[in-house]
């Protein structure tokens, strides 16, 4: 009789172990699943955010078209109206470099496929955006001066008082670094750095 219940509870016990994996297999398909979407999300916000940049960069093209068909109306003297030329094809050159920047970037997430494509190659192609999106920035940083000093030399405010001055590149400079902080840290790499973060626990889930 014991021998008979202990037969019983061996059977029970290895009923149970039979099971246990396929649980743990359902638990790490639906992690796996979890992570994914949460990655494919972010992926979308970015490129959400690029279509946006897209779409400003269009509206400023035309904007800056209809601003050099303006000026000879204007009425400004000549000095001045080749400074605010000079502005103009800056900032013309710098939306279409902008432009052909965020086409570029948005294909290159685009070609990411969550679904289909290895966590690896996932991981090898955020990288590689990451990396853009550094040099991203400081070109951005470099953009802001560069603008700034044009700007102030077309607005001749290097002729204003000295307190002016100081208020206007103070203004400049705090206001720039707050836009690139605010767009880069609290959109970009919010959204970047949660990729990572499931690249990296799905990384740690394929190789158990």
């Amino acid at each position: 009789m014991e021998l008979e219940e202990l037969k019983k509870s061996w059977d029970a016990l290895d009923e149970r172990l039979q099971k246990n994996p396929v649980t743990s297999e359902e638990k790490i398909t639906e992690v796996i699943a979890r992570h994914k979407t949460d990655t494919r999300r972010s992926l979308g916000r970015i490129k959400d955010i690029q279509r946006m940049s897209l779409g400003i960069g269009l509206v400023a093209t035309a904007v800056i078209v209809l601003t050099w068909l303006v000026l000879p109306s204007t009425g400004l003297d000549e000095e001045t109206r080749g400074r605010y030329d000079v502005l103009v094809a800056f900032i013309a050159v710098s939306i279409i470099g902008g432009i052909w920047w965020d086409w570029k970037n948005y294909n290159w997430c685009k070609s990411i496929r969550i679904d289909t494509m290895s966590v690896t190659e996932v991981s090898r192609r955020m990288n590689v955006f990451c990396r853009w999106t550094r040099h991203e920035v400081v070109a951005i940083c470099i953009w802001v001066v560069a603008f700034n000093v044009l700007n102030y030399w077309t607005m001749d405010y290097h002729h204003a008082p000295a307190g002016k001055q100081a208020a206007y590149i103070a203004f400049s400079a705090v206001f720039d670094a707050l836009v690139i902080y605010l767009f880069y840290k609290r959109m970009m790499y919010k959204h970047i750095n949660n990729i990572h973060k499931n690249i990296e626990e799905l990384k740690d889930i394929c190789t158990e």
